[in-house]
Protein backbone atom coordinates (compact mmCIF):
# COMPACT_ATOMS: atom_id res chain seq x y z
CA UNK A 1 0.00 0.00 0.00
CA UNK A 2 1.25 3.84 -0.64
CA UNK A 3 1.44 6.47 1.36
CA UNK A 4 -2.35 7.67 2.12
CA UNK A 5 -3.86 11.09 1.38
CA UNK A 6 -5.82 12.74 3.13
CA UNK A 7 -9.01 14.10 1.50
CA UNK A 8 -11.80 16.09 3.62
CA UNK A 9 -15.39 16.34 2.54
CA UNK A 10 -17.34 18.67 3.93
CA UNK A 11 -21.19 18.52 2.56
CA UNK A 12 -24.68 20.07 2.78
CA UNK A 13 -28.17 19.14 1.12
CA UNK A 14 -32.05 20.69 1.10
CA UNK A 15 -30.21 24.17 2.16
CA UNK A 16 -33.59 25.65 1.07
CA UNK A 17 -32.47 28.74 1.08
CA UNK A 18 -32.23 29.41 4.83
CA UNK A 19 -29.90 32.45 4.64
CA UNK A 20 -30.85 32.96 8.48
CA UNK A 21 -31.26 30.69 11.28
CA UNK A 22 -33.78 28.88 11.96
CA UNK A 23 -35.32 27.63 15.31
CA UNK A 24 -35.01 23.73 16.06
CA UNK A 25 -38.04 23.31 17.79
CA UNK A 26 -36.83 19.34 17.23
CA UNK A 27 -34.40 19.50 20.02
CA UNK A 28 -34.46 20.46 23.36
CA UNK A 29 -34.87 23.83 24.12
CA UNK A 30 -35.54 25.03 20.59
CA UNK A 31 -31.84 26.70 20.47
CA UNK A 32 -31.31 28.53 17.16
CA UNK A 33 -29.14 26.91 14.01
CA UNK A 34 -27.80 27.20 10.91
CA UNK A 35 -28.25 30.50 8.82
CA UNK A 36 -25.45 30.91 5.79
CA UNK A 37 -22.80 32.72 7.59
CA UNK A 38 -23.14 30.43 10.78
CA UNK A 39 -22.66 27.76 8.09
CA UNK A 40 -19.76 29.43 5.93
CA UNK A 41 -17.70 30.11 9.05
CA UNK A 42 -17.49 26.07 10.23
CA UNK A 43 -17.04 25.70 6.31
CA UNK A 44 -14.13 27.92 6.76
CA UNK A 45 -12.30 26.70 9.65
CA UNK A 46 -12.38 23.16 7.69
CA UNK A 47 -11.24 25.05 4.93
CA UNK A 48 -8.32 26.71 6.60
CA UNK A 49 -6.90 23.87 8.84
CA UNK A 50 -7.31 21.38 6.46
CA UNK A 51 -5.33 20.36 3.19
CA UNK A 52 -7.19 19.05 0.93
CA UNK A 53 -10.81 20.28 1.11
CA UNK A 54 -14.20 19.57 -0.92
CA UNK A 55 -17.48 21.57 -0.58
CA UNK A 56 -20.29 19.59 -2.22
CA UNK A 57 -24.18 19.66 -1.80
CA UNK A 58 -26.89 17.59 -2.45
CA UNK A 59 -29.65 19.84 -4.42
CA UNK A 60 -32.72 22.03 -3.07
CA UNK A 61 -30.78 24.82 -2.81
CA UNK A 62 -33.79 27.02 -3.17
CA UNK A 63 -37.03 27.33 -2.31
CA UNK A 64 -37.64 28.51 1.09
CA UNK A 65 -37.70 31.99 2.91
CA UNK A 66 -38.89 34.64 0.90
CA UNK A 67 -35.38 36.00 -0.28
CA UNK A 68 -35.34 32.75 -2.76
CA UNK A 69 -39.40 33.16 -3.64
CA UNK A 70 -38.76 36.47 -4.54
CA UNK A 71 -35.83 36.39 -6.63
CA UNK A 72 -36.68 33.70 -8.03
CA UNK A 73 -33.62 31.32 -6.25
CA UNK A 74 -30.93 33.97 -7.51
CA UNK A 75 -30.38 34.65 -3.61
CA UNK A 76 -29.30 31.47 -2.57
CA UNK A 77 -27.20 30.52 -5.55
CA UNK A 78 -25.38 33.75 -4.98
CA UNK A 79 -24.99 32.79 -1.47
CA UNK A 80 -23.05 29.34 -2.31
CA UNK A 81 -21.69 31.16 -4.60
CA UNK A 82 -19.49 33.46 -1.77
CA UNK A 83 -19.57 30.24 0.46
CA UNK A 84 -17.59 28.56 -2.55
CA UNK A 85 -19.10 25.54 -3.11
CA UNK A 86 -17.42 22.96 -5.05
CA UNK A 87 -20.24 21.11 -6.83
CA UNK A 88 -23.85 20.54 -6.16
CA UNK A 89 -26.30 18.12 -8.11
CA UNK A 90 -29.79 19.54 -9.51
CA UNK A 91 -32.64 18.72 -6.58
CA UNK A 92 -36.19 19.06 -7.85
CA UNK A 93 -37.05 22.30 -6.24
CA UNK A 94 -34.63 23.63 -8.33
CA UNK A 95 -37.74 23.89 -11.01
CA UNK A 96 -39.82 25.40 -8.89
CA UNK A 97 -39.79 28.41 -11.04
CA UNK A 98 -39.79 26.53 -14.34
CA UNK A 99 -37.25 25.09 -16.43
CA UNK A 100 -35.74 28.23 -18.26
CA UNK A 101 -34.96 29.77 -14.88
CA UNK A 102 -33.36 26.50 -13.93
CA UNK A 103 -30.82 27.21 -16.60
CA UNK A 104 -30.33 30.71 -15.71
CA UNK A 105 -29.53 29.68 -12.09
CA UNK A 106 -27.11 26.71 -13.54
CA UNK A 107 -25.92 29.47 -15.55
CA UNK A 108 -25.44 31.98 -12.70
CA UNK A 109 -23.61 29.34 -10.21
CA UNK A 110 -19.88 29.38 -10.07
CA UNK A 111 -19.83 25.90 -9.32
CA UNK A 112 -21.18 22.40 -11.83
CA UNK A 113 -24.50 21.91 -11.44
CA UNK A 114 -24.81 18.01 -12.00
CA UNK A 115 -27.33 15.55 -13.17
CA UNK A 116 -27.17 12.83 -15.08
CA UNK A 117 -30.47 11.35 -15.41
CA UNK A 118 -32.51 14.63 -16.48
CA UNK A 119 -33.32 14.70 -20.26
CA UNK A 120 -35.12 16.68 -22.63
CA UNK A 121 -38.23 14.94 -23.77
CA UNK A 122 -38.04 12.65 -26.62
CA UNK A 123 -34.21 12.97 -27.05
CA UNK A 124 -30.88 11.73 -25.64
CA UNK A 125 -29.99 15.51 -24.86
CA UNK A 126 -29.08 16.21 -21.11
CA UNK A 127 -30.32 18.88 -19.10
CA UNK A 128 -27.49 19.44 -16.82
CA UNK A 129 -23.77 18.28 -16.87
CA UNK A 130 -23.55 14.94 -15.76
CA UNK A 131 -20.56 14.37 -13.85
CA UNK A 132 -17.14 16.84 -13.06
CA UNK A 133 -13.20 16.09 -12.33
CA UNK A 134 -12.05 17.81 -9.92
CA UNK A 135 -8.20 17.19 -8.25
CA UNK A 136 -6.73 17.67 -5.29
CA UNK A 137 -3.35 16.67 -3.79
CA UNK A 138 -2.97 14.68 -7.37
CA UNK A 139 -6.00 12.87 -6.08
CA UNK A 140 -8.41 13.05 -9.25
CA UNK A 141 -12.14 12.60 -8.11
CA UNK A 142 -14.94 11.97 -10.59
CA UNK A 143 -18.43 13.62 -8.92
CA UNK A 144 -21.62 12.49 -10.84
CA UNK A 145 -24.82 14.09 -10.08
CA UNK A 146 -28.17 12.09 -10.44
CA UNK A 147 -31.80 12.39 -9.55
CA UNK A 148 -34.61 10.36 -8.80
CA UNK A 149 -37.15 9.22 -11.50
CA UNK A 150 -39.88 9.02 -8.76
CA UNK A 151 -38.51 12.05 -6.98
CA UNK A 152 -39.02 14.08 -10.06
CA UNK A 153 -42.47 13.02 -11.54
CA UNK A 154 -43.96 12.93 -7.96
CA UNK A 155 -42.73 16.11 -6.08
CA UNK A 156 -42.58 18.52 -9.23
CA UNK A 157 -45.43 20.41 -10.43
CA UNK A 158 -45.75 19.00 -13.81
CA UNK A 159 -46.36 21.93 -16.00
CA UNK A 160 -42.84 23.38 -14.67
CA UNK A 161 -41.42 20.32 -16.50
CA UNK A 162 -43.32 19.47 -19.26
CA UNK A 163 -40.07 19.39 -21.59
CA UNK A 164 -38.20 17.16 -19.29
CA UNK A 165 -38.01 13.57 -19.17
CA UNK A 166 -36.66 11.74 -15.57
CA UNK A 167 -35.11 8.75 -16.60
CA UNK A 168 -34.26 5.53 -14.08
CA UNK A 169 -30.94 6.78 -12.49
CA UNK A 170 -29.50 3.00 -11.60
CA UNK A 171 -28.34 1.90 -14.88
CA UNK A 172 -27.34 5.69 -15.94
CA UNK A 173 -25.16 5.86 -12.70
CA UNK A 174 -23.43 3.08 -14.04
CA UNK A 175 -22.53 3.34 -17.05
CA UNK A 176 -21.38 6.91 -15.78
CA UNK A 177 -18.89 4.82 -13.20
CA UNK A 178 -17.75 2.64 -15.78
CA UNK A 179 -17.03 5.84 -18.18
CA UNK A 180 -15.12 7.69 -14.90
CA UNK A 181 -13.50 4.55 -13.05
CA UNK A 182 -10.52 4.26 -15.42
CA UNK A 183 -9.61 8.02 -14.97
CA UNK A 184 -10.00 8.83 -11.25
CA UNK A 185 -8.87 7.72 -8.05
CA UNK A 186 -12.18 8.35 -6.40
CA UNK A 187 -16.63 8.19 -7.14
CA UNK A 188 -18.65 10.35 -5.62
CA UNK A 189 -22.10 10.32 -6.36
CA UNK A 190 -24.36 13.84 -5.28
CA UNK A 191 -27.81 12.23 -5.13
CA UNK A 192 -31.02 13.64 -4.62
CA UNK A 193 -34.09 11.22 -4.90
CA UNK A 194 -36.10 8.54 -2.35
CA UNK A 195 -39.09 9.63 -0.18
CA UNK A 196 -39.79 13.00 0.12
CA UNK A 197 -39.23 15.66 3.23
CA UNK A 198 -40.99 15.46 5.89
CA UNK A 199 -41.47 18.92 5.76
CA UNK A 200 -42.44 19.62 9.69
CA UNK A 201 -40.87 20.51 13.14
CA UNK A 202 -41.49 16.25 13.83
CA UNK A 203 -38.08 14.17 14.67
CA UNK A 204 -37.76 10.75 14.95
CA UNK A 205 -34.21 8.03 15.13
CA UNK A 206 -33.54 7.18 11.61
CA UNK A 207 -33.39 3.79 9.71
CA UNK A 208 -31.08 4.60 7.14
CA UNK A 209 -31.82 0.93 5.91
CA UNK A 210 -35.60 2.12 5.79
CA UNK A 211 -35.86 6.12 5.43
CA UNK A 212 -32.61 5.75 2.74
CA UNK A 213 -34.27 2.66 1.02
CA UNK A 214 -33.73 3.82 -2.63
CA UNK A 215 -30.17 5.11 -1.91
CA UNK A 216 -29.06 2.31 -0.26
CA UNK A 217 -30.76 0.18 -2.70
CA UNK A 218 -28.21 2.18 -5.31
CA UNK A 219 -25.03 1.64 -3.30
CA UNK A 220 -25.20 -2.20 -3.05
CA UNK A 221 -26.55 -2.51 -6.59
CA UNK A 222 -23.63 -0.09 -8.75
CA UNK A 223 -20.46 -1.39 -8.48
CA UNK A 224 -16.88 1.43 -8.50
CA UNK A 225 -18.91 4.41 -6.25
CA UNK A 226 -16.77 5.22 -3.00
CA UNK A 227 -19.40 7.90 -1.31
CA UNK A 228 -22.78 8.93 -1.94
CA UNK A 229 -23.86 12.07 -0.68
CA UNK A 230 -28.06 12.34 -0.63
CA UNK A 231 -30.62 15.00 -0.42
CA UNK A 232 -34.81 14.67 -0.61
CA UNK A 233 -35.24 13.10 2.34
CA UNK A 234 -34.27 15.79 4.86
CA UNK A 235 -33.24 12.82 7.90
CA UNK A 236 -29.85 12.93 9.14
CA UNK A 237 -27.16 9.68 9.21
CA UNK A 238 -25.15 10.99 11.56
CA UNK A 239 -22.10 8.64 11.21
CA UNK A 240 -21.99 7.70 7.50
CA UNK A 241 -23.85 4.18 6.35
CA UNK A 242 -21.43 1.75 4.53
CA UNK A 243 -23.55 -0.36 2.48
CA UNK A 244 -23.59 -4.12 2.90
CA UNK A 245 -22.67 -5.24 -0.97
CA UNK A 246 -20.09 -2.47 -2.03
CA UNK A 247 -18.62 -0.55 1.09
CA UNK A 248 -19.53 2.63 -0.26
CA UNK A 249 -20.32 5.39 2.16
CA UNK A 250 -23.92 7.00 2.77
CA UNK A 251 -23.84 10.49 4.04
CA UNK A 252 -26.81 12.46 4.55
CA UNK A 253 -27.55 15.78 6.71
CA UNK A 254 -31.24 17.09 8.16
CA UNK A 255 -31.00 19.86 5.98
CA UNK A 256 -31.63 23.47 6.53
CA UNK A 257 -28.43 24.03 7.18
CA UNK A 258 -28.39 23.20 10.33
CA UNK A 259 -25.89 20.40 10.44
CA UNK A 260 -22.89 19.77 8.18
CA UNK A 261 -21.64 17.14 7.17
CA UNK A 262 -17.82 16.27 7.59
CA UNK A 263 -15.80 13.50 6.33
CA UNK A 264 -12.42 12.64 6.46
CA UNK A 265 -11.30 10.28 4.03
CA UNK A 266 -7.75 7.83 4.14
CA UNK A 267 -7.03 7.39 0.15
CA UNK A 268 -4.61 4.88 -0.93
CA UNK A 269 -3.67 6.48 -4.82
CA UNK A 270 -2.09 3.59 -6.07
CA UNK A 271 -5.21 0.92 -4.96
CA UNK A 272 -7.76 4.14 -5.93
CA UNK A 273 -9.54 3.37 -2.72
CA UNK A 274 -10.66 4.66 0.92
CA UNK A 275 -8.62 2.70 3.40
CA UNK A 276 -10.23 4.60 6.14
CA UNK A 277 -12.17 7.00 7.72
CA UNK A 278 -13.97 9.19 10.14
CA UNK A 279 -16.94 11.09 9.91
CA UNK A 280 -20.22 12.87 11.73
CA UNK A 281 -22.70 15.66 11.62
CA UNK A 282 -21.74 19.00 12.77
CA UNK A 283 -24.36 21.16 14.38
CA UNK A 284 -24.25 24.84 13.64
CA UNK A 285 -26.00 26.68 17.00
CA UNK A 286 -25.87 29.75 16.38
CA UNK A 287 -24.60 31.16 20.07
CA UNK A 288 -21.61 29.13 19.86
CA UNK A 289 -20.10 30.26 16.54
CA UNK A 290 -19.78 34.11 15.09
CA UNK A 291 -21.05 34.69 11.80
CA UNK A 292 -18.52 34.73 8.38
CA UNK A 293 -18.64 38.52 7.99
CA UNK A 294 -18.51 38.47 3.96
CA UNK A 295 -21.72 36.05 3.46
CA UNK A 296 -23.12 38.27 6.43
CA UNK A 297 -22.72 40.91 4.11
CA UNK A 298 -24.55 38.84 0.97
CA UNK A 299 -27.41 37.78 3.47
CA UNK A 300 -27.97 41.59 4.41
CA UNK A 301 -27.87 43.09 0.71
CA UNK A 302 -30.53 40.15 -0.21
CA UNK A 303 -33.03 41.25 3.34
CA UNK A 304 -32.28 44.61 2.75
CA UNK A 305 -33.99 44.70 -0.65
CA UNK A 306 -36.49 42.65 0.27
CA UNK A 307 -37.26 44.71 3.66
CA UNK A 308 -40.14 47.22 2.79
CA UNK A 309 -42.57 44.22 1.48
CA UNK A 310 -41.34 40.87 3.60
CA UNK A 311 -42.05 42.83 7.00
CA UNK A 312 -45.53 44.13 5.82
CA UNK A 313 -47.83 43.43 8.89
CA UNK A 314 -50.93 41.87 8.12
CA UNK A 315 -52.60 40.15 11.15
CA UNK A 316 -51.81 38.52 14.61
CA UNK A 317 -51.65 35.04 15.83
CA UNK A 318 -52.55 33.63 18.84
CA UNK A 319 -50.87 30.13 19.33
CA UNK A 320 -47.52 29.06 16.80
CA UNK A 321 -49.12 28.33 13.28
CA UNK A 322 -47.47 24.79 13.39
CA UNK A 323 -47.09 21.68 11.16
CA UNK A 324 -47.78 18.22 11.58
CA UNK A 325 -46.67 15.82 9.02
CA UNK A 326 -48.90 13.14 9.81
CA UNK A 327 -51.79 14.59 11.15
CA UNK A 328 -54.39 17.83 11.30
CA UNK A 329 -52.07 21.02 11.97
CA UNK A 330 -53.13 24.43 12.85
CA UNK A 331 -51.03 26.02 9.90
CA UNK A 332 -52.89 23.21 7.25
CA UNK A 333 -55.96 24.49 8.85
CA UNK A 334 -55.81 28.47 7.99
CA UNK A 335 -54.70 27.11 4.65
CA UNK A 336 -57.71 25.18 3.73
CA UNK A 337 -59.74 27.02 5.42
CA UNK A 338 -58.74 30.04 3.49
CA UNK A 339 -58.98 28.29 0.39
CA UNK A 340 -62.59 27.29 0.92
CA UNK A 341 -63.66 30.84 1.62
CA UNK A 342 -62.07 31.45 -1.63
CA UNK A 343 -63.70 29.20 -4.10
CA UNK A 344 -66.80 27.80 -1.68
CA UNK A 345 -66.09 24.38 -2.39
CA UNK A 346 -67.37 21.36 -0.38
CA UNK A 347 -64.14 20.41 0.76
CA UNK A 348 -60.58 21.42 0.23
CA UNK A 349 -57.28 19.74 0.55
CA UNK A 350 -53.41 20.34 0.24
CA UNK A 351 -50.73 18.16 0.50
CA UNK A 352 -48.62 18.58 3.75
CA UNK A 353 -45.05 18.94 2.47
CA UNK A 354 -46.28 22.21 0.60
CA UNK A 355 -46.22 23.84 3.94
CA UNK A 356 -42.79 24.86 4.82
CA UNK A 357 -42.03 26.39 7.88
CA UNK A 358 -44.50 27.49 10.94
CA UNK A 359 -45.70 30.95 11.62
CA UNK A 360 -44.84 31.77 15.28
CA UNK A 361 -47.34 33.41 17.90
CA UNK A 362 -47.81 36.86 17.22
CA UNK A 363 -47.69 39.59 14.50
CA UNK A 364 -47.85 38.09 11.12
CA UNK A 365 -45.70 39.52 8.07
CA UNK A 366 -46.32 38.64 4.06
CA UNK A 367 -42.39 36.97 4.82
CA UNK A 368 -44.07 34.95 7.05
CA UNK A 369 -46.60 33.54 5.03
CA UNK A 370 -44.17 33.60 1.91
CA UNK A 371 -42.00 31.25 4.24
CA UNK A 372 -44.54 28.90 5.57
CA UNK A 373 -46.42 28.95 1.56
CA UNK A 374 -43.19 29.63 -0.75
CA UNK A 375 -44.49 27.73 -4.01
CA UNK A 376 -46.44 29.47 -6.85
CA UNK A 377 -49.12 26.66 -6.86
CA UNK A 378 -52.69 27.88 -8.62
CA UNK A 379 -55.82 26.80 -6.83
CA UNK A 380 -57.90 24.25 -8.84
CA UNK A 381 -61.58 23.68 -8.18
CA UNK A 382 -62.84 19.94 -9.61
CA UNK A 383 -65.76 17.64 -9.14
CA UNK A 384 -65.04 14.42 -7.56
CA UNK A 385 -67.88 11.64 -6.83
CA UNK A 386 -67.98 10.54 -2.88
CA UNK A 387 -66.45 7.06 -4.36
CA UNK A 388 -63.39 9.19 -5.56
CA UNK A 389 -63.50 11.30 -2.84
CA UNK A 390 -62.73 8.10 -0.92
CA UNK A 391 -59.79 7.03 -2.40
CA UNK A 392 -58.57 10.55 -1.69
CA UNK A 393 -58.88 9.99 2.06
CA UNK A 394 -57.61 6.62 1.50
CA UNK A 395 -54.50 7.83 -0.07
CA UNK A 396 -53.65 10.17 2.79
CA UNK A 397 -54.33 7.45 5.67
CA UNK A 398 -51.79 5.56 3.97
CA UNK A 399 -49.07 8.14 5.37
CA UNK A 400 -47.12 7.49 2.16
CA UNK A 401 -46.93 11.38 1.98
CA UNK A 402 -47.79 12.16 4.69
CA UNK A 403 -51.67 13.20 5.86
CA UNK A 404 -53.59 15.58 3.42
CA UNK A 405 -54.64 18.87 5.38
CA UNK A 406 -58.27 19.50 4.99
CA UNK A 407 -60.66 21.69 5.28
CA UNK A 408 -64.63 20.86 5.09
CA UNK A 409 -64.15 17.60 6.04
CA UNK A 410 -63.68 15.18 8.96
CA UNK A 411 -62.28 11.69 8.58
CA UNK A 412 -61.53 8.60 11.14
CA UNK A 413 -59.15 6.31 10.22
CA UNK A 414 -57.70 2.95 11.67
CA UNK A 415 -53.96 2.77 10.62
CA UNK A 416 -53.83 -1.27 12.03
CA UNK A 417 -56.22 -1.91 8.78
CA UNK A 418 -55.51 -3.16 5.55
CA UNK A 419 -54.14 -0.62 2.68
CA UNK A 420 -57.69 0.59 1.28
CA UNK A 421 -59.24 0.31 3.74
CA UNK A 422 -58.48 2.55 6.69
CA UNK A 423 -60.71 5.23 6.40
CA UNK A 424 -64.18 3.68 8.44
CA UNK A 425 -65.83 7.14 8.44
CA UNK A 426 -66.12 10.37 6.64
CA UNK A 427 -68.38 13.33 7.11
CA UNK A 428 -68.35 16.42 4.89
CA UNK A 429 -69.93 19.19 6.37
CA UNK A 430 -71.41 17.36 8.79
CA UNK A 431 -73.54 15.01 6.67
CA UNK A 432 -72.10 11.32 6.12
CA UNK A 433 -69.85 11.26 2.55
CA UNK A 434 -72.23 9.66 -0.11
CA UNK A 435 -70.45 7.98 -2.99
CA UNK A 436 -72.72 8.77 -5.33
CA UNK A 437 -72.82 12.56 -4.81
CA UNK A 438 -70.89 14.53 -6.74
CA UNK A 439 -68.93 17.26 -4.50
CA UNK A 440 -67.23 20.66 -4.85
CA UNK A 441 -63.46 20.08 -4.20
CA UNK A 442 -60.55 22.81 -4.47
CA UNK A 443 -56.66 21.93 -4.07
CA UNK A 444 -53.31 23.65 -5.51
CA UNK A 445 -52.02 22.51 -8.61
CA UNK A 446 -49.65 20.56 -7.39
CA UNK A 447 -51.64 18.53 -5.29
CA UNK A 448 -54.46 18.42 -7.92
CA UNK A 449 -52.27 16.86 -10.79
CA UNK A 450 -50.70 13.84 -8.09
CA UNK A 451 -47.94 15.37 -6.64
CA UNK A 452 -46.46 13.59 -3.89
CA UNK A 453 -48.27 10.44 -5.25
CA UNK A 454 -51.64 11.30 -4.57
CA UNK A 455 -53.06 10.47 -7.96
CA UNK A 456 -56.55 9.78 -6.71
CA UNK A 457 -57.29 13.66 -7.80
CA UNK A 458 -56.69 13.18 -11.22
CA UNK A 459 -60.09 11.30 -11.29
CA UNK A 460 -61.57 14.71 -10.74
CA UNK A 461 -63.77 16.31 -14.04
CA UNK A 462 -64.69 19.78 -14.89
CA UNK A 463 -61.54 21.10 -13.55
CA UNK A 464 -61.43 25.19 -13.50
CA UNK A 465 -57.94 26.65 -12.50
CA UNK A 466 -59.02 29.55 -10.69
CA UNK A 467 -55.58 31.53 -11.40
CA UNK A 468 -55.46 32.45 -7.69
CA UNK A 469 -52.14 31.45 -6.05
CA UNK A 470 -52.72 29.70 -2.59
CA UNK A 471 -50.11 31.91 -1.21
CA UNK A 472 -52.24 34.62 -2.01
CA UNK A 473 -55.20 33.08 -0.78
CA UNK A 474 -54.15 33.08 2.55
CA UNK A 475 -52.74 36.46 2.84
CA UNK A 476 -55.68 38.44 1.73
CA UNK A 477 -57.65 36.09 4.82
CA UNK A 478 -55.01 36.44 7.52
CA UNK A 479 -55.02 40.42 6.20
CA UNK A 480 -59.55 40.07 6.63
CA UNK A 481 -59.24 38.09 9.46
CA UNK A 482 -56.98 40.38 11.54
CA UNK A 483 -56.84 38.38 14.91
CA UNK A 484 -56.42 34.53 13.89
CA UNK A 485 -57.11 31.49 16.66
CA UNK A 486 -57.07 28.45 15.36
CA UNK A 487 -57.90 24.81 17.12
CA UNK A 488 -57.58 21.67 16.09
CA UNK A 489 -60.89 20.27 15.44
CA UNK A 490 -60.73 16.49 14.98
CA UNK A 491 -60.48 17.10 11.08
CA UNK A 492 -58.50 13.52 11.49
CA UNK A 493 -58.96 11.26 14.13
CA UNK A 494 -57.30 7.83 14.21
CA UNK A 495 -59.04 5.55 16.27
CA UNK A 496 -60.49 6.90 19.76
CA UNK A 497 -57.22 9.31 19.75
CA UNK A 498 -56.97 12.62 17.79
CA UNK A 499 -53.39 13.39 15.89
CA UNK A 500 -52.93 16.90 16.66
CA UNK A 501 -50.43 19.79 16.70
CA UNK A 502 -50.37 23.14 18.85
Amino acid sequence: MSEPKTLTIVYTNDFHAQDKPVRATWIEGSPMMGGAAYMATYINKIRNTEPNVLVLDAGDIITGPPISFLTNGEAPVDLYNTIGFDASCVGNHEFDHGVPNARKLIAQAQFPFLSGSIFYKGTNILFAKPYEIIEKDGLKIGIIGIHGKKAGYETIQVDLVKELEFREQESLLQEYVHLLRPHVDLIIVLAHEGVPAEQSTTDRDVDVEEDFEEDVRMCNNVKGIDLMITGHAHKSIVKPYVASETGTLLCSTRGLGTFVGYLKLQVDPAERKIVSYEGHLEPIYTDQIEPDPIVAERVEYWEHRLKELIEEKIGYAEHNLSRNYFGESLLGNIVTDAVRLYTGADAVFTAPGGLRADIDQGEITVGDVINAVPFNNNILVMEMTGQELKEVLEQSAGMTAGVLEQSGIEVIVDPEADKGCQVTGATLNGEPLQEDCIYKIASDDFTCKGGDGFTAFLKGSNVRDTSMIMRDIVIDYIRKTGHIKPVIEDRVKFKDSVVSSS
